[in-house]
């Protein structure tokens, strides 16, 4: 694991100083991907599996988050949606290993203008013409789009049941969406019209196939957000053990210190329901709703972490010479991509409506008794 870290972190390092261009151009280099894919990162990461792999996946989203939120979300996607799905499947080996090394960059097109949360309500079509699949549709706020090689692209296949993912080499995009954070990850829609698309797994179990990948994406935010977290608050603690206010150090004002105590500890539970929904279950994957609560709880404690530590740094955080402010509006995109609060609730409460003859019968006993 050591060495892991190692090798990212060198290979992170070299591109620090390049990154703040990144947020101005709205784009991440391809090289980024192809450094990573060098050394053996992707490989590495996938030669453990897709479950076995999640302490390499967690160790790269982190080493990326706290200096480039954009670049986390953009290489955990290449990896853990894009990579993961062709992994799953089978098949298509020559992109799988053009991936591994980097020289393949994918990206995920589920959203349409139309369908966000609502995956099943995705109107793009995919059908069999002359023994091939044609694609034709519109896809929106495709992550890292402008500079990925080839799309996951969910389509129709037949009935409201059936979806199909597809394997689709890009060539360009309709247009870019400027966005509030993660500036470096293009933003994009995507004008489909592909006489020829590969088919990935089974065209009819699509969205099965997309809902069980997506709890990597999941994951991959949580470790980024409690790493951005963390950095952010190693920051203002710092500058509070050496600024001074009315003759005392910020550290030394009670109310100051209490409230980083409190984000600290927040992270720290966070930190720990992480390592809980990467633990596998029974069946060796991992839980969808303990995945839906980790991701959940990390878009908002660690949100207001880092919003603790700006607030700690006063008008200086709030200035783009800082960190603080990039990381507080990347922060922002985690409470509604791969998956939003309100649908994250859904998941968690659908395990809740289950049957509990214990509690059930305690809740009658208590009844009878007249208890209330």
């Amino acid at each position: 694991m050591n060495d892991y870290r190692a090798k990212v972190r060198q290979v992170v390092a070299g591109f620090v100083p390049d990154m703040p261009s990144w947020e101005q151009d709205g784009h991440l280099p391809r090289e980024l991907f192809r450094a990573l894919g060098a050394v053996g990162v992707f490989r590495d990461r996938w030669a453990l599996g897709p479950v076995g792999g999640l302490a390499l996946a967690r160790v790269l989203v982190e080493e990326l988050a706290v200096h480039n939120g954009g670049a986390a979300l953009a290489v955990s996607l290449h990896s853990e949606v894009f990579l993961h799905a062709l992994h799953r499947a089978g098949g298509h080996e020559e992109v799988v290993e053009g991936a591994l090394d980097g020289t393949v960059i994918g990206c995920a097109a589920v959203t349409e203008p139309g369908a966000g949360s609502d995956v099943p309500a995705v109107t793009t079509s995919a059908r069999r013409e002359n023994g091939r699949w044609r694609l034709r549709g519109t896809k929106c706020f495709v992550t890292n789009a402008g500079r990925a090689t080839h799309g996951l692209v969910l389509a129709r296949t037949g009935d409201a049941r059936s979806f199909g993912l597809f394997l689709v080499p890009l060539s360009g995009v309709a247009r870019f969406v400027p966005t509030l954070g993660v500036k470096s990850a293009d933003t994009a829609v995507l004008d489909l019209d592909v006489a020829d698309a590969a088919v990935v797994g089974n065209p009819r179990a699509g969205l099965v196939q997309l809902l069980r990948v997506l709890d990597f994406e999941r994951l991959a935010a949580a470790a980024g957000l409690v790493a951005t977290a963390r950095a952010a608050m190693g920051l203002a603690i710092a500058h509070m053990r050496e600024r001074t206010a009315f003759t005392a150090r910020l550290f030394d004002h009670q109310a100051l210190r209490h409230r980083m105590a409190w984000h600290w500890a927040r992270v720290q539970a966070v930190d720990a329901l992480l390592d809980a929904a990467t633990t596998p279950g029974p069946g060796g994957e991992v839980s969808h709703s303990a995945v839906a609560a980790v991701k959940l709880i990390a878009a908002r404690d660690c949100a207001d972490a880092v919003d603790a530590a700006l607030q700690a740094f006063g008008g200086r955080g709030y200035t783009e010479e800082f960190p603080l402010a990039r990381m507080y509006r990347d922060l922002r995109l985690t409470r509604i991509g791969g998956g939003t609060d309100e649908m994250l609730c859904e998941v968690i409460a659908s395990n809740l409506d289950a049957d509990d003859p214990l509690n059930a019968t305690l809740v009658r006993g208590i009844a009878e008794r007249g208890g209330w």
